[in-house]
């Protein structure tokens, strides 16, 4: 028996290696690409085989991406500096809309009761506080944004004077080259070449003499043109060379003027800062006052009960003599009765 068994056993696993090498079906469809959702299976395939996963995350096309992201904000490096200097205004005067909000809010709580003033003006001076910071930082960053406006002009500016520089030494070499050129001795020259015998010298010579006044008369054909345009160019780039020094005047200036707004910003914060100082201490100041005029008004001086004046009044002796004590104790060893022996010794003096 357990020989057939074992050859059963043999006979699964050698059946499940050969199904295990086949190869895959050349039926299936390919996997989709990735971002693609799978077709759904065909009306004959067999519900065995698994569902391909969806595609995943990683996987999503990048044009897909930025589709489903929508418009994204510029960056700073390519925000143009007009729109970046507006942008900066504009968030800055919608904080400080804010902060008037806040202001007016301290105004109408408070109304005109000088108890809750007293607690508003130190919050209005950390509101205004806020504000001059803001204002500071806000007028420095633009003072910065300006200066460096101005650094890039002055760039600008000095491209501008070198191609200057350069059409005005066009200028000069085209001068010097009509001053190079005689057009009059080239000419006596080839003139007195031809007279002379052919040779192989003379020709090349004549030749030479030919080139150069081909060159002399393309050069003073093309002159007049050539300075022109470069007289022509030179003025032009000296219009716009003065353009950008008014403008780097201009940037000049509102560099120094955000740069004096962030200064008085900056002074104006220190006397609010002594401001707030002020009211705190007075604030405490008050606390104080106002606490010691309550316990002034609701005082209660205690005095000493009527029992204790009757007993400091009194001229009997508050001690009991010997014979008293003597009688106390008689009685109580006779009686046994202590309460009836002390009433007895109490009444015993009225007597």
């Amino acid at each position: 028996m357990k020989p057939a068994l074992i050859l059963a056993l043999l006979g699964f696993a050698l059946a499940g290696v050969a199904l295990a090498q086949q190869p895959p079906t050349t039926n299936l469809p390919p996997p989709p690409p990735p971002g693609v959702a799978p077709p759904p299976p065909a009306p004959g395939a067999t519900g065995s085989e698994p569902e391909s996963p969806p595609p995943a995350a990683s996987e999503t096309p990048a044009t897909a991406t930025e589709d489903t992201q929508g418009a994204r904000e510029t960056p700073v490096e390519a925000e143009p500096f007009d729109a970046r200097v507006h942008r900066l205004l504009d968030e800055y005067n919608q904080r400080r809309a804010q902060r008037e909000l806040e202001m007016a809010s301290y105004d109408k709580a408070s109304g005109n009761d000088p108890g809750l003033e007293r607690f508003a003006d130190p919050r209005k001076v950390q509101v205004e506080l806020k504000d001059e910071l803001d204002r500071e930082q806000t007028s420095e960053q633009l003072a910065n944004e300006f200066a460096e406006r101005v650094r890039e002009v002055q760039g600008k500016e000095q491209a501008v004077q070198d191609f200057i520089a350069k059409r005005r030494k066009t200028l000069e070499d085209l001068s010097k080259q009509t001053a190079n050129v005689n057009r009059q001795d080239l000419e006596v020259a080839l003139a007195n070449l031809a007279h002379q015998p052919d040779s192989p010298e003379i020709e090349a010579q004549m030749r030479e003499i030919d080139r150069r006044l081909s060159e002399a008369e393309r050069l003073e054909k093309d002159l007049p043109a050539r300075q022109a345009r470069a007289q022509e160019e030179a003025a032009g780039a000296a219009e716009e060379l003065a353009k950008l020094k008014a403008l780097e005047q201009a940037y000049d200036k509102e560099s120094k003027a955000f740069a004096a707004d962030a200064l008085s910003a900056q002074q104006n914060r220190l006397g609010l800062a002594d401001r707030l100082e002020y009211y705190v201490v007075r604030s405490q100041t008050e606390d104080v006052l106002e606490q010691g005029r309550k316990a002034t008004q609701s005082v209660q001086h205690l005095s000493a009960s009527k029992e204790v004046d009757k007993t400091l009044n009194s001229t009997k002796p508050a001690a009991k003599t010997d014979t008293d004590l003597e009688q106390l104790r008689k009685c109580i060893q006779e009686s046994g009765d202590v309460e009836a022996c002390h009433e007895q010794a109490r009444q015993a003096p009225k007597e």
